[in-house]
């Protein structure tokens, strides 16, 4: 399974738990200079994930697995998207 971050594909197993694109995806963004001024400021990066429409809270991000076909979207705080 692939997961295209950016218009990069990122590699993700099947079956993965969310909580593994959010690590793949903080490490992509680590030198973006609003995610850092965000985890400076508030220790979290504050980026918002979606699948299949419905948005997932960080405490869920270890209990949401992956499949093919699943629709993640990422939106940047301060980008929106």
């Amino acid at each position: 399974m692939r997961a295209l971050i950016g218009a990069e594909d990122c590699p993700v197993k099947p079956g993965a738990l969310l909580s593994e694109l959010v690590e793949v995806y903080e490490k992509k963004l680590s030198n973006d200079p609003m995610i850092k001024a965000m985890k400076e400021n508030t220790g979290k990066s504050h980026l918002i994930y979606i699948v299949n429409g419905v948005v997932i809270h960080p405490d869920r991000f270890g209990e949401t697995y992956l499949k093919d076909g699943d629709d993640v979207r990422i939106l940047h705080p301060y980008f929106g998207g």
